[in-house]
């Protein structure tokens, strides 16, 4: 858990107070910790009534002490707690939400079937969102919640949240919900570092109970300062994605003009995936093919009962042990490492890879399906090396979260998410898409992964790795990624102008 320094408490209250219409107020913070959100507005509003929830009792208590006229409760916000929480707010006050709701990346609420819906419910949340997408993040059940709130009482919410409600895909569904629900004033872009000794990136949003919306401010944290803003940009939020960040005039006009010549990446490539997750890098991923190659086959090599004495060789933590001897004393493993089965990836690390990917985020990973841990990202179709030499897909019911085995490095950075594109896939995948029904061995044929017009083109050029080479390093030139990466939010949303490229 990481508290929130007292100059971002102040920011958030700078952004938030001024919007607050008049009447008595009440100020709310659903994941109070040690009150630090509730202690500074008791300074600056002293009429205004104050009310937490904490999880943590001993935090709570802290909070108590801290700030002596706070009613602060215990519980979870996103099971019981909530209802309490309500309970205690008085009907007719201007609300004032603060905070900075926890952010884990997936919530453990997910493991719970029975909250999970009572929690959906409760939002009034279309129970379909669009596939490839969901809500994984405790802050987004949070905010979901907050804004359901609101719906039917005056205030304003500004919290601190993890950076990925601006543009990541993921939250497309959630930042159009919101839009359609409060109207949004503020944005910041805090980037990395706003939590001393931290490098998750973090932001604040604002919004109030009011339509129709204004455009709003976005700014962003100043580089290597502790929270000196630039100036504000004004823009309003466009779909499909609902980025909460403004797009430039010269990314405008740069993509109208590819718009007019070229193919949106989607139909030019279209099977492609964010990411491998095989549930055991420490095992299976490797900057050194070579290493890589040495350890699986030690690995192979080793009894189960030898598991620790293997770990300890390799500098695998102790508490990997157990899911060492699980997975080597499954049967039909392999006896020895192949080569073949090395493939070349690349480690995207999201902003920090914003303007291209360098070489020396390369991985290799070994890509056998007997020696990936099934769990949530199974396994798909029935694996004939002869039928389907590395055609194996991934997580093929959620677009575009679909992963396949590469032919070649495929790694095409966008904004926060990386496609990664195999030069060729079954041949049913490509013409219906990931994610439509099918027999697990009702896979087919395979075929180029391009559109009819790349494939034209890789008649000319002389192959698809051509093509698929030459895509890589047009996105990846300082140019565009200047120009283009910073404004739009998805990949699938550039196009590609192939007279120029190719």
């Amino acid at each position: 858990m990481y508290l929130t320094p007292p100059e971002l408490v102040e920011t958030v209250l700078n952004l938030a107070l001024p919007l607050l219409p008049p009447g008595a107020i009440t100020v709310v913070d659903p994941a109070c910790g040690d009150g630090a959100f509730l202690a500074s507005a008791a300074a600056r509003l002293p009429k205004a009534r104050l009310v937490g929830l904490e999880l943590s009792e001993a935090l709570a208590q802290t909070a108590r002490a801290r700030v002596p006229r706070a009613r602060v409760l215990v519980g979870d916000g996103l099971r019981e707690g909530w209802t309490e929480l309500q309970a205690a707010l008085p009907p007719g006050n201007v609300e004032l939400w603060l905070g900075n709701p926890p952010y884990n990346g997936t919530s453990p609420l997910l493991g719970d079937p029975r909250a999970y819906a009572a929690l959906r419910a409760r939002i009034g949340l279309d129970g379909s969102l669009p596939r490839g997408t969901s809500l994984r993040d405790d802050f987004a059940f949070f905010v979901l919640l907050a804004a359901h709130h609101l719906q039917r009482r005056r205030g304003v919410l500004a919290w601190v949240t993890s950076a990925t409600l601006l543009d990541a895909f993921l939250y497309a569904p959630l930042r159009q919900h919101l839009l359609n629900t409060l109207a949004l004033e503020h944005v910041v872009d805090l980037g990395p570092g706003a939590f001393p000794g931290t490098r998750v990136r973090t932001c604040i949003t604002v919004w109030r109970c009011a339509s129709p919306a204004k455009p709003a401010a976005f700014r962003e944290r100043l580089s290597g300062t502790p929270l000196q803003l630039g100036r504000a940009l004004r823009f309003v939020p466009e779909g499909p994605e609902w980025n909460l960040r403004p797009t430039s005039a010269a990314a405008r006009t740069l993509d109208a003009r590819w718009r007019e010549r070229g193919e949106p990446l989607d139909q030019l490539v279209k099977v492609h995936c964010t990411g491998l997750k095989t549930r055991f890098d420490e095992l299976l991923v490797d900057a050194d093919a070579d290493a890589l190659l040495s350890r699986v086959d030690t690995f192979l090599g080793t009894s189960p009962r030898q598991m620790r004495r293997f770990a300890e060789a390799y500098g695998l933590p102790p508490r990997l042990v157990p899911k060492l001897e699980a997975l080597r004393g499954q049967a039909a493993l392999p006896s020895r490492a192949e080569r073949g089965a090395v493939r070349p990836f690349f480690r995207y690390a999201g902003a920090r890879h914003r303007r291209g990917v360098p070489d020396s985020a390369r991985a290799f990973c070994y890509l056998d399906r007997r020696l990936i841990p099934r769990g949530d990202h199974r396994l798909t179709g029935r694996f004939d090396p002869h039928l389907h030499p590395c055609k194996l897909i991934f997580n093929v019911r959620e677009l575009p979260l679909c992963a396949a085995l590469l032919d070649t490095p495929g790694c095409i950075p966008a904004h926060r998410h990386a496609r990664f594109a195999p030069l060729e896939v079954p041949a049913r995948v490509w013409a219906s898409g990931p994610g439509v029904g099918r027999r697990e061995d009702d896979l087919g044929p395979s075929v180029l992964n391009l559109s009819l017009a790349g494939r034209a083109w890789a008649r000319r050029l002389g192959g698809a790795r051509t093509v698929f080479e030459r895509i890589v390093t047009f996105i990846n030139s300082p140019a565009v990624q200047e120009v283009w990466a910073p404004a739009f939010g998805r990949s699938r949303t550039l196009p590609i102008p192939l007279d120029t490229v190719l």
